[in-house]
């Protein structure tokens, strides 16, 4: 039976050699953040806004659901979201034909300078078929790379695990001609 201690070493192997597809609908950026709350404030010296109170926030086909919002824009044009609900939700179209990218958690960071995306507390994500559910999740927009923790053995109603869910590859193959042999 292997050590817990292996296990995670097993673990985060695995997940560090899994990459999964989410790379986001690069239209969303330009569009408009279109933003309903119960109250907000807004320093614009700052660029700073914080909001309270069922905040749903939209941009393009982005959109995120929480209790509090705090945006902050960055000279660069990019922006740094932090929300926090029970739970925040999130939910993207994927560029191309490749379905939503969607997410759950208590606390949800994003900074759009550099795609990094941090799920944490009862962190669910889905990206096409394939789901992961963990303790905390960041993935990376850019690179689509992921990583997952589960949660302490000793955290209550936890096992300390994570679950994921990989759907198949499907690759396509080229027609065969009446001899078996395939068309260039």
């Amino acid at each position: 039976m292997p050590r817990p201690n292996a296990e995670r070493l097993l673990q985060l192997c695995l997940l560090a050699s899994l990459t999964l597809t989410a790379q986001a609908e690069l239209a969303d950026r330009s569009k408009p953040i279109h933003i309903d709350a119960g109250s907000g404030q807004r320093d614009e010296k700052k660029g700073l806004s914080v909001l309270e109170g069922g905040v749903k926030l939209t941009q393009g086909s982005l959109s995120l659901q929480a209790e509090k919002a705090t945006l902050q824009a960055l000279p660069s044009g990019d922006q740094q979201v932090r929300a926090q609900g029970r739970p925040v939700a999130f939910r993207q179209k994927l560029e191309g034909e490749r379905g939503w990218l969607e997410a759950r958690a208590d606390k949800l960071e994003y900074d759009s300078s550099n795609g990094e995306v941090r799920l944490m507390g009862q962190a669910w994500l889905k990206s096409g078929g394939d789901e992961i559910s963990a303790s905390s999740i960041s993935y990376n927009t850019q690179t689509e790379q992921y990583r997952a923790e589960g949660s302490p053995a000793s955290t209550p109603g936890s096992d300390g695990r994570l679950r994921m869910v990989i759907q198949p590859r499907v690759k396509t193959e080229p027609a065969a001609t009446a001899e078996g042999q395939s068309k260039p």
